[in-house]
Formats: structure tokens, C-alpha cells, sequence
């Protein structure tokens, strides 16, 4: 949103979010299973990062995400809004492939509508006198995604729809309690809607590396990679380009509690001179609490690092065994 950053105090204004991960046993513990959601890019090919060790048991994770933007961009011959909030219940499912090998499929499931956040933001904003940006000047809770230049794009209703499937491998070139090292492929398949947003109609690969290193108070894990689509249905054919992405988080164990921030980055997926549509730079600030037995709730938000580069700010909550 032009003018506004949303602050750790307002972020801690608002509930939001749930995050289900079911492991049979204890699996490694870098990253949080979020990435960014901008609703106009969400259906290129992102993968969420590896954080599994090579002989983990069967994992089932479910992440929910809900995130709130409203951004307003004119430049040349494009021009954007974006004003909404939706909710994006990730589900994967991994497992052991062969010694040294693992797999994993996610879908995403994904809501819009116009939400219940703008309030509370604004509120909080003109309560502490920071930049209320464009929020005043529209209506609260409504949807409104449109984008002209590269072909045109507008959703303005409420809609719930599947997203693309990601099926994904990993070989492990190193894996003990100490340290991870492994690297990724992955494809995913146009089973989503572009009319809806939630895919970009056609074939995406990715390859990415994931390092982790643990320690007894501090865990640092960092992935880095690159991903092609191989067509563009969104864009008219502006969003066929490699993209290179990277994402580092560093954990620190507190008695019962991990405390994490977490940076995710994009380079651009459209040939586009908007900053909403360009390089993207995200940060996530969360905690996460080991509870009786092997279960572990996880709770925190995220907001666009480098302004209007990504939604404005989004909640979730997990619980893990």
C-alpha cells in the first residue's frame, strides 16, 4: 500500500490464521510453511521450503494463511488495484521416496473476499498517527483486484477455488542432527483458475538448494533457487520468464519457546514496471512452543519488507506434532 508499513505493534492488533502439521516423528524446524501471497502472482510457482530431514515419517501439513493488501499503481500504459483479503489453506504431503530421497505434493485451496482486517489496520494507523495510505479512501472490506497493461485481469466478487499442484523431490548430500543439506526439483501442474487467479494456466519447474544448520540454542536454515513458467495465461504471455527466489530464517530457542524471523524474496515474474509486480521482499516474525508430547503450536505474521512489493500484512497460527 502506497505510503504505509505496517508495524510489529499493529500487526499484534489482530488474530489471524491457522497451520496444521502432522509428523509421526520430530522433523527439522527452520523455516515457517508461509510464502507470499499477492493475489495477482500467486499462480506462478513458489515452492514453500524444504523443512523435513531425510528420514522423517510420513508428513502431513496443512498451513492457512490470511492476508490483507491495498495497493493503487499507475504507470505508463498499466495501471493496478488491488483491495481485498483472502485466506490460502496449504496442504502438502511428504514422505520418504528411497535412502537419501524425499517427496512431496501440496495444493492450495484459496478463498477472496473483502474480510474483516481493513478496520483494524486503520484504526490502529490513525490511532498512532503512522501513514494511513490509500485505506481511508476506499471502502472498508471489499474486493476489488484489477490490472490493466499486459492484458487485463479483475475480480471483484467473493470466490473459493484450488490452486496448481506442486509434486516435488529432494536428495539429502548431507543429513545428521548438526546440519542439512539437500536439493530440490519440483513441477507444477495448471489445475487451478486463472479466472480466479489461482494459477497462471500453464507448467512451472523449480530447482532450489536448502541448507540448514542446528545448534543447541540458534538454528539457521536458508534456500535458495530458481523457477520457470513455461507459459503465461495472466499476463498475455509477460509472465513466461525465469525468476530467481531465496529465503533465510534464524530461530532462536528461548526454554519451551522458538522465536523466528524469517525473510522470503522474489527477483521479478512479470515484465512489468510496477513495484507490486516486481521484486519482492517479505518479512516473518514468529514463535513457536513445544507443548506436552510432540506437539508444537507456531504463531506470527508477515508484511511486506520492502513496501508494496507484497500483500500488506498477513496472520497465522500452527500447531505441529
Amino acid at each position: 500500500m502506497t505510503g504505509r508499513r505496517c508495524t510489529v505493534g499493529g500487526a499484534l492488533t489482530a488474530v489471524a490464521g491457522l497451520g496444521l502439521l502432522h509428523a509421526a516423528g520430530s522433523g527439522a524446524e527452520e523455516f515457517f510453511p508461509i510464502r507470499d501471497e499477492n493475489p495477482l502472482l500467486r499462480g506462478f510457482y513458489l515452492p514453500l521450503a524444504s523443512d523435513a530431514r531425510s528420514n522423517d515419517p510420513a508428513m502431513l501439513t496443512a498451513a492457512l494463511t490470511i492476508s490483507n493488501t491495498i495497493n493503487v499503481e499507475s504507470r505508463g500504459d498499466e495501471n493496478l488495484f488491488v483491495d481485498g483479503e483472502s485466506d490460502t489453506l496449504r496442504i502438502s504431503y511428504g514422505d520418504v521416496l528411497a535412502a537419501g530421497w524425499r517427496y512431496r505434493f501440496t495444493v492450495p485451496l484459496i478463498r477472496d473476499g473483502g474480510g474483516f482486517l481493513d478496520t483494524t489496520i486503520d484504526t490502529w494507523h490513525q490511532l498512532f498517527g503512522l501513514p494511513r495510505g490509500e485505506r481511508p479512501y476506499y471502502p472498508k472490506n471489499q474486493l476489488d483486484y484489477f490490472y490493466s497493461g499486459n492484458g487485463q485481469i479483475h475480480l471483484d466478487h467473493s470466490q473459493t477455488s484450488f490452486g496448481n499442484t506442486a509434486t516435488e523431490a529432494g536428495w539429502f548430500a548431507a543429513d545428521d542432527d548438526a546440519r542439512t543439506v539437500s536439493l530440490w526439483g519440483g513441477l507444477e501442474a495448471p489445475t487451478g483458475s486463472t479466472a480466479k487467479l489461482t494459477s497462471d494456466g500453464a507448467w512451472d519447474a523449480a530447482v532450489w538448494a536448502h541448507m540448514a544448520q542446528r545448534g543447541i540454542l540458534w538454528q539457521i536454515g536458508a534456500e535458495a533457487g530458481v523457477v520457470q513458467a513455461f507459459g503465461d495465461e495472466l499476463f498475455a504471455g509477460s509472465g513466461h520468464r525465469a525468476a530467481a527466489f531465496m529465503r533465510t530464517a534464524l530461530t532462536r530457542s528461548l526454554g519451551g519457546w522458538s522465536l523466528r524471523a524469517q525473510i522470503d524474496g522474489q527477483t521479478r515474474r512479470v515484465d512489468s514496471e510496477l513495484r507490486f509486480l516486481g521484486p519482492s521482499l517479505q518479512l516473518t516474525l514468529g514463535a513457536a512452543h513445544r507443548l506436552r508430547g510432540r506437539w508444537r503450536v507456531e504463531m506470527g505474521f508477515m508484511e511486506d519488507l520492502a513496501v508494496n512489493t507484497a500483500p500488506d500484512i498477513g496472520f497465522f497460527f500452527g500447531i505441529h506434532d
